[in-house]
């Protein structure tokens, strides 16, 4: 199979999914986690009234941008975690935007393989508790 990749293509992913986490961040830092209002209810566990690993991870994250850690692991003890895949793979969008704009050809495609690896071990990494509980979820 011949699959050919183009580095506008791959530049233009990377800009997505890097303009995305940019919008995500925003989000957590315009909403408070104290706020009464706050605009994302935590829908899985209003929905099935059990208690989700996703559960406070929404107001963890607003907790984090401000630094204050403590607060953060109190809404959702995965939180920490979560944010860093989307800090880590911010870094990588852009390193990838900037590798795509000067690597030859050629060397792309070993780029873009090495950064699919990498993004997928990472997410397997800081997803795990998720994971673990959704096939549980599917076993029952």
């Amino acid at each position: 199979m011949n699959l050919t990749i183009r580095k506008n293509d791959y530049l233009i992913i990377n800009l997505i999914f890097a303009g995305l986490i940019v919008i995500l961040i925003l989000y957590s830092f315009i909403f408070s986690a104290e706020g009464i209002n706050y605009p994302v209810p935590s829908a899985g566990e209003w929905i099935t009234g059990q208690t989700l690993p996703s559960t406070g991870l929404s107001r963890s994250f607003s907790e984090i941008v401000r630094l204050e850690f403590d607060r953060a692991r109190k809404y959702n003890p995965y939180g920490i975690r979560i944010f860093s895949f989307f800090m880590i793979q911010l870094l990588l969008r852009i390193a990838g935007s900037v590798l795509a704009l000067y690597v030859r050809a050629g060397r792309l495609r070993t780029a873009i393989i090495s950064d699919a690896l990498c993004s997928s071990f990472l997410f397997v990494l800081c997803f795990w508790p998720f994971l673990v509980f959704f096939v549980r979820q599917l076993i029952q």
